[in-house]
């Protein structure tokens, strides 16, 4: 993994309402001119970036159309794992991690908009719960507008992980642009714990504690479920309340323990006084598995469970 060595400062503590306000924003025709650009006529990376934006006025959709252009066009694959100069990338139209966050930082410095590479660690899969960090494993970008440094993951905005199938879907997902630092944290720990960009910094110890979160977490808009631990001891025919914090309608919830085949649905439900709902499980039998959650039919968290008698 490539180490950068950054000779400024970042502020921290900076994200206020304008994150609101320019993850709000309307970026269809941005959108438009990066799916609908013809890139074979141009030859070089500079080239590109120039083109994609030369018609765009603010900050944000010049960025924007770059992100989106490298998503609809970069493909993540692990065969390209060497494959890290920006020219050739778009040459051969696939990369991974350290690939897409060098090319975004290219194409920015192009059109004048400062992005700097972010060496670190993410959790996909429970194994990483409890993980030693020791070697990073991922790369993702900061972006500077209007004079404040904000976080995305392009690499992630391009693909979804498939926990069944263990594939990278091609998928855009918003989530990873320009992402809040206070949910960006919950999946990503940066090598460096300045690019947290939180008041309060996050210790390792912490992050590698908590459960995997599942972008349907961040889809639903969930604040809060109070099974923060990823690592779960319980006793059979004790009762679990879970609850879950979210402006976002639930409509049904289900849990999958160790290898079943099938979910099992349980009974969701919405307290009005604390403004929460929430749902009941308790185990039939002692067990070490892992344990995940399913929302509105859509995979949430995970965890480990160990259920003694």
């Amino acid at each position: 993994m490539i180490r950068f060595i950054l000779f400024f400062l970042f502020p921290i503590g900076v994200f206020s309402q304008s994150l609101t306000e320019l993850k709000a924003f309307d970026y269809r025709r941005a959108d438009s001119i990066a799916l609908n650009f013809p890139k074979k006529k141009f030859k070089t990376v500079n080239e590109i970036a120039a083109v994609l934006t030369e018609d765009l006025t603010t900050e944000q959709e010049k960025f924007r159309a770059i992100f989106r252009w490298i998503t609809d066009n970069i493909e993540y694959n692990k065969s390209a794992q060497n494959v890290t100069d920006a020219t050739k990338i778009v040459r051969k139209n696939k990369a991974v991690c350290q690939g897409f966050s060098n090319l975004l930082k290219e194409m920015c410095n192009t059109v004048n908009i400062p992005c700097e590479v972010i060496a670190g660690y993410t959790k996909t899969e429970v194994k990483d719960i409890n993980k030693s960090l020791k070697k990073t494993d991922h790369a993702w970008n900061s972006v500077q507008l209007y004079g404040t440094w904000y976080l995305v993951d392009v690499t992630w905005a391009t693909s979804k992980y498939n926990v069944v199938t263990h594939k990278y879907v091609k998928e855009f997902d918003a989530h990873y642009f320009l992402t809040d630092p206070k949910k960006f944290i919950l999946d990503h720990f940066p090598e460096d714990k300045k690019f947290q960009f939180l008041d309060k910094l996050i210790k390792k110890s912490t992050f590698t504690k908590w459960p995997v979160y599942y972008t349907d977490y961040f889809h639903f808009n969930i604040e809060n479920i109070s099974l923060q631990k990823g690592f779960l001891k319980w006793h059979i025919n004790d009762t679990l309340k879970i609850y879950v914090t979210t402006n976002a309608t639930l409509k049904n919830a289900a849990v999958l323990v160790n290898d079943d085949k099938f979910v099992t649905p349980v009974d969701l439900k919405y307290d009005e006084k604390l403004k929460k709902y929430f749902f009941n499980y308790i185990f039939p039998q002692a067990i070490k598995s892992d344990f995940t959650i399913y929302l509105n039919d859509e995979c949430i968290a995970e965890y480990l469970i160990n259920v003694k008698k």
